[in-house]
């Protein structure tokens, strides 16, 4: 007997191996084969007895599964992956499935699973639930719920979940990080009980199998997760669910970098089931989508309870020097003297952003990137792209001078001046630093809740869909970090960034006060954000991209060149570029070229960066061009990066 596998390689093809008689090989198990000079993971789609004529056959070395764990619909959604964003299938189902060897339903439960069994929508919630199920029930798959912050989105999300599970479907429900999951698998718990896993990233391999292997049988019919969960299988799917669907963390930075929404509507059409995307602040594209008709657009317009929302005062200051403005230093006392609480967003994770010599102005870099390193609280400087860590030095290593100066102001150093001036409150801060620490998303949650903190300090994750009735002022400490950057996308993330933390207050019975510190309050995008006013900042985003043709008006594949020599890597996407420009004129194609330069971040990890980005209207002319061309830097040493659909230009 013989096995058609797919290998976890950027190989394309299927490879046949032999079946020893020693092991039992069925379609859908992870085997090790000797593939090349290495032993490597490969997928088993075919088991049959054609021996293939005149080619050398070897032997699977074992099996990794003791029975299948996917069936053929994962590997046609691979194959769906694998032609959208140009890897190969084997890659798609590494990416897909679970690497754990050996399940384990070990877990320590760090969530408070207390809560209220039920759920009463308000009238307008109400409506939309009902809208929903009957659209669907007439054939209309795609959904997309505009609910301003506090509207109650939630609620609606866990009677979709009820519906389907009472008629034996299973439901997908994304949020996009890691933290986020941890409260919305609390809410659901209080609801749905042992009906639910939660799957992402930071649980051990052998505890994201033990629960791929549950939702895959049918034995839980609720799985919470992260962009990766978009793949999990099961008996019948009825809802896939991604709430804050603008949040660029449902696109993957490997390969294959997929787009979790993308395969949802994918999988949507093929399995007949609903897709609801919920947001306060969609995407451009998916808003433009609803309003050409390719999604059913559905509007929550009212906070849940009739909260008001939080009004937005814009401060002027002049400098990072002091954080925190008098007006935000008098809002969060008075908060926190009523029994209240504060968040402050800070997008700047360290303790100071950049080490400069004040005799000779050099800045210390990463030695393997040509990005400042970040220093922070432990003395040590860190480069948070690769990784690198050293010493604060005692002296410049350009000139010698011992005037080091730490300048401008990250999470840590904000936090301790803050433990200075708030010497009798009590300050709990989240970045990615603190939160790799187990436990510290799931202990600020119940601290939260229970009135044991009184500020809240973090980066962008203190924005994602926290629900803290308690909190009644935000502080924006620099709103300007990430408006300049080089990325057409700049101004979105940030307005959504903005708004999104703005909703985190007044979720109670007391309004919301938010301050929202700048350089420039002269901007017209805060004008926008001062006002709550998505769709005029939508409109005004919608002028900019048609004027540049960028999307939704276009499609864009970003084509990224990186190795340890410059002059190699600068050559290569040279030669890469007059390749597309051949076979762009053959095909008769209408694509522009942007490129190619070097990106803005030129150096990473000891690798130097170059990159073009390719426009049109036609996505399809523009994924075949890159496939025919992509051949011409075989042997080249250089590693080609190729993102379909970027969210990130750097």
């Amino acid at each position: 007997m013989f096995a058609d596998v797919y290998v976890s390689s950027p190989v394309e093809g299927v490879f046949t191996y032999r079946i020893p008689e020693s092991l039992k090989i069925l379609p859908g198990m992870r085997v090790l084969v000797n593939f090349g000079r290495r032993t490597a993971t490969a997928f088993t789609i075919n088991v049959h007895d054609n021996a293939p004529a005149d080619v050398v056959i070897k032997d699977i070395l074992s099996a990794i599964d003791p029975g299948p764990i996917f069936d053929g619909k994962l590997v046609e959604l691979a194959r769906f992956v694998s032609s959208n964003y140009l890897s190969s299938p084997g890659e798609a189902l590494a990416m897909a499935l679970p690497s754990g060897l050996k399940p384990s339903g070990r877990r320590k439960t760090e969530i408070d699973f207390n809560g209220p069994a039920s759920i009463t929508l308000s009238e307008e919630q109400g409506k939309i639930f009902n809208v929903i199920l009957d659209l669907y029930a007439g054939g209309s798959l795609y959904h997309l719920l505009f609910g301003i912050t506090g509207s109650g989105k939630t609620e609606i999300y866990i009677e979709i979940c009820r519906h389907f599970t009472r008629a034996g479907k299973s439901v997908i429900f994304m949020v996009p990080e890691i933290s986020l999951s941890s409260q919305i698998f609390q809410r659901l718990s209080a609801v749905f009980g042992n009906e639910l896993i939660v799957y992402h990233s930071g649980l051990p391999a052998s505890q994201r199998l033990h629960g791929w292997m549950q939702f895959y049988a049918g034995e839980k019919k609720i799985a919470v997760g992260t962009r990766s969960s978009v793949f999990l299988q099961c008996p019948g799917l009825g809802a896939i669910i991604i709430d804050e669907e603008h949040d660029g963390s449902y696109k993957e930075n490997s390969t294959p970098r997929y787009n979790a929404r993308r395969i949802a509507f994918y999988r949507t059409k093929t399995e007949n089931s609903l897709l609801l995307l919920g947001s306060a602040t969609p995407s451009v594209e998916t808003l433009y989508a609803s309003e050409r008709g390719s999604l059913k657009l559905h509007r929550l317009e009212k906070r849940f309870g009739n909260a008001a929302l939080p009004e937005i005062e814009i401060v002027k200051i002049s400098s990072m020097k002091s954080p925190v403005s008098s007006l935000l230093k008098l809002y969060t006392k008075k908060a926190v003297d009523s029994g209240h609480q504060a968040i402050y967003l800070l997008n700047r994770r360290g303790f100071a952003p950049f080490v400069i010599c004040n005799s000779c102005s050099h800045v210390i870099v990463c030695p393997d990137c040509a990005i400042s390193l970040n220093y922070h609280r432990d003395g040590f400087m860190l480069c948070h792209y690769c990784g690198y860590r050293k010493p604060l030095p005692q002296k410049c290593g350009k000139c010698g001078s011992e005037e080091l100066d730490k300048v401008g102001s990250g999470t840590q150093r904000v936090e301790e001046l803050m433990e200075k001036n708030y010497s009798d409150f009590r300050i709990f801060r989240l970045d990615r630093d603190s939160a790799r620490k187990k436990g510290t998303a799931a202990d600020m949650i119940g601290k939260m809740k229970r009135g044991e903190v009184d500020i809240l300090l973090g980066t962008q994750m203190v924005a994602k869909g926290f629900d803290f009735p308690g909190v009644t002022v935000v502080g924006i400490l620099l709103a300007d970090i990430g408006l300049n950057i080089p990325d057409f996308r700049a101004s979105e993330r940030i307005f959504s960034l903005l708004v999104q933390v703005a909703g985190r207050c007044g979720r109670g019975e007391h309004r919301g006060k938010v301050v929202l510190q700048t350089l420039n309050d002269e901007l017209d995008f805060y004008r926008f954000v001062k006002n709550h006013d998505y769709y005029g900042f939508y409109q005004w985003e919608l002028m900019n991209r048609k004027a540049l043709s960028y999307p939704p008006y276009s499609r864009i594949i970003r084509l990224l060149v990186r190795g340890f020599d410059e002059k190699v890597v600068a050559d290569s996407i040279k030669i890469l570029k007059g390749e597309l420009e051949c076979n762009i004129a053959r095909a008769g194609s209408i694509i522009s070229i942007m490129g190619p330069s070097a990106a803005p971040f030129a150096r990473i990890g000891k690798n130097f960066r170059h990159h073009m980005l390719l426009k049109s209207v036609d996505g399809e002319a523009m994924k075949s061009a890159v496939s025919e061309s992509r051949k011409v830097l075989a042997g080249k040493r250089v590693y080609l990066e190729i993102d379909v659909d970027p969210q990130d230009m750097l």
